[in-house]
């Protein structure tokens, strides 16, 4: 569990993908606990700034994610439990875009810019 939850406020970055909110070096040394499959941060400190932001509004925790309203509204009710931005600012590059769309899947910004 220690390895999800931010240890402090300094640095803290949301995964653009996800919305995942962990330490800049959290991401760095462990990746995103959802998404490392897909963005591979874990020891690359570019691809850490490429697919988090430190804008975000709003911060949710979840400790039982497929049993949560708030995560099922969210989307984030398939991801592990931690704590998650409720919006995240920025947008992935275009060439992880790409790469995401060439493995079957759809990037939806976490910006709220995205409606279905």
């Amino acid at each position: 569990m220690s390895g999800i939850i931010p240890t402090d406020k300094k640095q803290l970055r949301a995964c653009l993908l996800c919305s995942l909110i962990k330490k800049q070096e959290q991401f760095f040394k462990s990746g995103c606990d959802n998404c490392e499959s897909l963005l591979e941060m874990r020891g690359h400190m570019d691809r850490v700034m490429d697919c988090t932001s430190q804008h975000y509004d709003g911060a949710i925790a979840v400790m039982q994610p497929s049993e949560s309203w708030v995560a099922k509204w969210q989307r984030i009710d398939k991801f592990e439990k931690g704590i998650y931005a409720v919006q995240v600012q920025g947008r992935l590059p275009e060439e992880i875009e790409d790469e995401l769309e060439g493995k079957g899947i759809k990037y939806r910004p976490r910006d709220g810019s995205a409606r279905d």
